[in-house]
């Protein structure tokens, strides 16, 4: 669905890119204020929300992500963020 290096823009026109860091792990990079609006979902079943473990985020304007989706055909595996930045972990080639 996503491919890194690639800018998109959300529905109030802000970009948004996916930034490698390693292997299986991106950082969310958005310009505009839509990040300061953003929702963070723990994974079903938790009964708080662990911003080391979310299962979605979604900053105002989108997109949603959520655990399954995919980057660089990779699947999320994790979401988690550091207050100033999300990131997400991919489980690696599913075509493997």
């Amino acid at each position: 669905m996503f491919e890194s290096q690639k800018t998109y823009n959300n529905r109030y026109g802000d970009q948004y890119t996916w930034t490698k860091i390693n292997e299986n792990t991106y950082r969310f990079i958005m310009n505009g204020d839509s990040m300061k609006y953003s929702r963070f979902g723990g994974k079903e079943g938790q009964t708080e929300v662990d911003m080391s473990d979310l299962g979605m985020f979604d900053p105002s304007g989108g997109p949603y992500v959520t655990i399954g989706m995919k980057i660089d055909d990779q699947s999320i595996s994790r979401i988690y963020t550091d207050k100033e930045n999300v990131f997400v972990e991919c489980s690696g080639d599913d075509n493997e």
